[in-house]
């Protein structure tokens, strides 16, 4: 992602701090602890692109599918 697109995903906290996104796999269903995590949603989605490669298997064709996409997005979380 163009860092100008990167920029404009972040929103600022009272206090000029920088809130940051999280996104659990257990929210999806299934039973693994991991948490990603990121400043952006991109960041949020690129790490649990890698983790769900990695450790479930899915594939960049499942990845890049837009239901799969908006449905995680969905479960993003401001912490």
């Amino acid at each position: 992602m163009p860092r100008a697109l990167e920029l404009k995903h972040r929103i600022i906290k009272e206090g000029g701090k920088t809130m940051t996104y999280s996104l659990a796999c257990r929210d999806s269903g299934v039973d693994c602890p991991y948490v990603a995590q990121g400043e952006t949603i991109y960041e949020v989605l690129e790490d649990a692109g890698k983790h769900v490669k990695a450790v479930h298997g899915y594939t960049d064709e499942q990845l890049n599918d837009p239901k799969t996409l908006e449905e995680l997005k969905e479960l993003i979380k401001e912490t």
